[in-house]
């Protein structure tokens, strides 16, 4: 039975591949094109009430504005770098939206392979969120699938169904956002003092680093790890300025000459 399992699972293993990849492509492009509308209509002269999700959802139908929101802000954030993240699916970038220290994990997925629950998982462990207050992995992927859906045909009972379905859609869609970051209220103000530090280019400062030998990455790895810790603790047990003296210390004990 378990041999038929892991066939099973085996032989499956490329098509959901190419179904998340479809996801991811399909969904980028989609918010996009929601970017591109509500450009133009800003430019256009436009009030700000004609280009809400609310209005695009009414606009192509099938779609809810919850996930139109889902997709213009993914993009709007992430939309010009995320080629500069090979293997990643959208919802990678979906899940890690409202972090200030995103491109981070983003990196570590890239290089590690981590899934989105794998990459959440990492972000809280540095965060120091207990196990048990974590969103389970089907809060994670909830946001992940296209949403579209048949509109119904009006003047039927389903249009009264798709207004109670629209109300259900919008409060799940809070508690999904709820799960994605729910953190104790010290770890929330520790990632919160990090938003000074955030910019509109991507933090990626291993991008350019040469290969390394198995010591020096093994340790490089451990600092970095370290840094981030302190970091997202809001430098609690040690300073910034500290860290970055033990660095310029390296730095001095590798440019003196050699005894």
């Amino acid at each position: 039975m378990e041999e038929l399992s892991t066939l099973v699972a085996d032989a499956s293993t490329q098509y959901v591949g190419r179904w998340n990849r479809l996801i991811s492509t399909t969904n980028w492009e989609k918010g996009r094109i929601i970017c591109d509308w509500r450009q133009a209509m800003q430019q256009a002269g436009a009030p700000a009430g004609s280009c809400t999700d609310e209005v695009w959802s009414r606009e192509v139908g099938n779609v809810s504005p919850q996930h139109v929101g889902r997709l213009r802000r993914t993009c709007e954030r992430f939309g010009a770098v995320h080629d500069q993240y090979p293997g990643l699916y959208w919802s990678h970038f979906q899940a890690a939206i409202e972090w200030p220290d995103a491109e981070m994990y983003l990196e570590g997925a890239v290089q590690s392979g981590w899934s989105v629950a794998q990459m959440c998982d990492q972000r809280w462990e540095a965060l120091g969120v207990a196990a048990d207050s974590r969103p389970s992995a089907s809060d994670i992927m909830a946001g992940e699938m296209d949403e579209d859906a048949d509109a119904a045909a009006p003047g039927t009972i389903s249009d009264s169904l798709a207004e109670v379905h629209g109300a259900e859609d919008a409060f799940e869609d809070d508690a999904d956002a709820d799960a994605h970051h729910r953190e104790p209220a010290e770890s929330r103000e520790a990632a919160d003092s990090l938003a000074d530090a955030a910019t509109t280019e991507p933090l990626r400062p291993f991008a350019s680093l040469p290969p390394l030998p198995p010591d020096v990455k093994e340790a490089f790895e451990l600092m970095k790890l370290a840094i981030l810790n302190h970091k997202v603790s809001g430098w609690r047990e040690i300073a910034r300025n500290d860290v970055l003296a033990v660095l310029d210390s390296l730095k001095q004990l590798a440019l003196a000459p050699a005894e």
